[in-house]
């Protein structure tokens, strides 16, 4: 062959070469920026993980609380009573420890003219037992203080 033939033959083999060179250096730029974007994703992943894990925890212990909450009731703290209302329930105790039933109660209130708790309307048997029922109590915890 010629020299002229060869040195065409030569130039495009370093053209050919050289483009080849090029690509494999941004092949390699690739690769490394996707090596680089798995290992923040894996990162990422592990620390998603170890969130969800403690979401986990919380909602177990939540739902522990709540589990326990719903076997052991609380009680409410009650108000004071007011001085209207402990003198009521003094007078209820005095009439029921004389034997009298809430419906005579209620009629001695009603004839007394002792107002209501809202000092409107009458006084009924069943106004007395729910109020003596659910506050009896207050009494007792207050004498024995």
């Amino acid at each position: 062959m010629t020299r002229p033939a060869d040195e065409a033959r030569q130039r495009a083999r370093g053209i050919r070469d050289e483009a080849l060179s090029r690509l494999v250096e941004r092949d390699r730029a690739s690769l490394d920026h996707l090596r680089a974007e798995m290992a923040e994703m894996k990162t990422m992943l592990r620390e998603q993980g170890d969130r969800i894990t403690d979401l986990i925890a919380l909602l177990e212990s939540l739902t522990e609380s709540t589990n326990r909450q719903k076997e052991e009731p609380r009680r409410s703290s009650p108000r004071l009573l007011s001085g209207h209302k402990r003198a009521v329930l003094e007078r209820i105790r005095d009439l029921r420890n004389r034997g009298l039933s809430f419906a005579r109660i209620c009629e001695i209130f009603q004839a007394e003219g002792v107002p209501t708790l809202s000092s409107q309307g009458q006084w009924s048997k069943g106004t007395l037992w729910n109020l003596w029922t659910n506050h009896r109590h207050q009494l007792q915890q207050d004498s024995d203080s």
